[in-house]
């Protein structure tokens, strides 16, 4: 599918019904829901691979430069991909860095946005602790050194684990075969070193996330849509704290708090989140 801004991007659907848009985290892609995906047959779910992320051409015009420009092009992201899908409107579900687009998207421009489901930490919410390997992403030239880096898959266990997905690992949940694709993804795509690009100043090395990142109230109050958020206890970026005074500040929030879950819970708790999702959905 083209964007009217002239990327070419990947998109997987599934199911069939009422339209639902996935968007994915960082240094990742549109299969990671396909989990989720297979358990939401109802609806048309369509997996977006975000540009410059899995199959999808990078961001015309090269890597944002700055914070202006990451909210610029976060506005206009989800009415484009819309306009490409002729959809008028949409649920959506995010998480993570997928998070900011939705929440930014949707505050925009809220007639293309039917509602919101919003799975862990988002990028726009404070966090608890900013993990080292994004820190050290930050560091001068580590973009270049990143880009030539082999990857391995211990290397991707370990980021893994670091960006909470710990239990999952350790548990199976997160399976052999799903460690093998997002190795792949690493590895054998430019998602990573794309996604570093198009992130300028959102962690720093010394002082962690940078507080222009972060969603204003003024913002919020613009997603008058309804917003659940299914959200893991145990998500290091942000936990139960942080997801309860972060839904308070929305027009329409609820929030269920995931117990022994992490940063992807419909990984860690598939069958919940799925059934909690499907009736949010469907209300």
């Amino acid at each position: 599918m083209q964007l009217r801004t002239g990327e070419m991007v990947r998109v997987q659907e599934a199911g069939d019904g009422p339209p639902v848009l996935l968007v994915h985290g960082a240094s990742n892609a549109g299969t990671s829901w396909m989990s989720l995906m297979a358990k939401l047959q109802d609806f048309r779910c369509i997996a977006l691979d975000r540009p410059g992320c899995g199959l999808s051409d990078p961001i015309v015009g090269g890597p944002l430069r700055d914070i202006d420009a990451i909210e610029s092009y976060a506005d206009r992201l989800l009415t484009d991909v819309l306009d490409g899908l002729e959809l008028h409107r949409a649920a959506v579900l995010a998480t993570s860095y997928g998070g900011y687009f939705a929440v930014r998207g949707a505050a925009a421009n809220p007639p293309r946005v039917d509602r919101i489901v919003e799975y862990s930490w988002l990028l726009g919410a404070p966090m608890d602790k900013v993990a080292m390997s994004m820190r050290l992403s930050a560091l001068p030239g580590m973009r270049a050194i990143s880009a030539k880096m082999p990857v391995t898959r211990s290397m991707v266990k370990a980021l893994l684990r670091q960006i909470g997905l710990e239990r999952a690992i350790d548990t199976g949940t997160f399976t052999d075969e799903m460690i093998d694709w997002f190795l792949s993804v690493q590895r054998d795509t430019d998602t990573m070193i794309n996604d570093l690009r198009s992130s300028p100043k959102i962690v720093t090395p010394v002082r962690g996330l940078n507080t222009r990142i972060l969603h204003t109230d003024e913002l919020l109050a613009r997603v008058t849509m309804p917003i659940m958020f299914l959200w893991g206890d145990e998500d290091p970026n942000g936990g139960e704290l942080v997801a309860r005074s972060f839904a308070a500040r929305l027009p329409d929030a609820q929030l269920e708090v995931i117990r022994r879950a992490g940063h992807a819970p419909w990984i860690d708790e598939l069958d919940l989140c799925a059934a909690r999702t499907r009736a949010f959905l469907a209300a």
